[in-house]
């Protein structure tokens, strides 16, 4: 049984949502601020949150900033709709995912499927030897990756990009297999998960930042493609 943490002020939202799951497949627990919720983060254990970015008090990215020191537990964050912004940042600080407020319980219902398949799905048997592309090494069992042989802290989205990107190194990787194949989900039109999980990427791993170190070579708007080495500057073909 899967167990959710809803952290939302809008009563009204988590009595209905609560309801929307409660169909043995889930177990939900609800908090109307930040402060309840960390303080059931560091209680009991959770397999997944789903967070607001409008809390009072603490908002929703300074609760993920807090909740990103101590855990790497999924977040998917709940944000106004259309607000492009939002959702970057939240991507930026360690969401796995976000929906867009108003929604439909379903599509968030296979969101959390998505995230959680991510985590529990088993590599293939030829698949479980650490991939290494120069510094960097990525376990697919553990879920685990090192740069320079230092780990470094990624979501589990963010993992599943870089293993992508890392078996294909020197081809292009489009967004739409990236999007399904990392996030579980098709591509939207307006849907940038894919370049902030990139952002990410370069931003925590270093890449092409120096002579001789690994980078991410941008296709604009049609994907990416993870070099070795060779080329350090990230160069975007039209």
């Amino acid at each position: 049984m899967v167990s959710l943490l809803i952290i939302d002020d809008d009563v009204k939202l988590t009595q209905m949502l609560g309801e929307y799951f409660s169909d043995g497949n889930f177990t939900v627990n609800t908090a109307h601020d930040a402060e309840s919720g960390l303080a059931f983060i560091g209680k009991n254990n959770v397999d997944l949150i789903i967070l607001d970015v409008m809390l009072p008090t603490i908002r929703g990215f300074d609760c993920l900033r807090l909740i990103r020191k101590k855990s790497s537990v999924p977040v998917i964050m709940l944000t106004a709709q259309g607000s492009d912004f939002d959702r970057v940042i939240g991507l930026e600080l360690g969401a796995d995912d976000y929906m867009a407020k108003p929604f439909n319980p379903r599509e968030l219902r296979a969101r959390i499927s998505a995230v959680l398949r991510r985590l529990k799905q088993l590599p293939d048997s030829q698949l479980v030897d650490n991939v290494v592309v120069g510094p960097l090494s990525l376990s697919p069992l553990t879920l685990e990756v090192w740069a320079d042989n230092q780990p470094v802290a990624l979501t589990s989205a963010e993992i599943r990009v870089l293993e992508l990107l890392m078996r294909s190194v020197r081809q292009m990787v489009s967004r739409e297999d990236l999007t399904e194949q990392a996030l579980g989900r098709k591509l939207v039109s307006h849907d940038r998960s894919i370049d902030t999980h990139v952002s990410n990427l370069r931003r925590k791993l270093g890449l092409g930042q120096q002579q001789g170190r690994p980078s991410i070579r941008s296709f604009r708007g049609l994907g990416y493609m993870l070099l070795p080495g060779e080329l350090t500057e990230d160069r975007a073909i039209n």
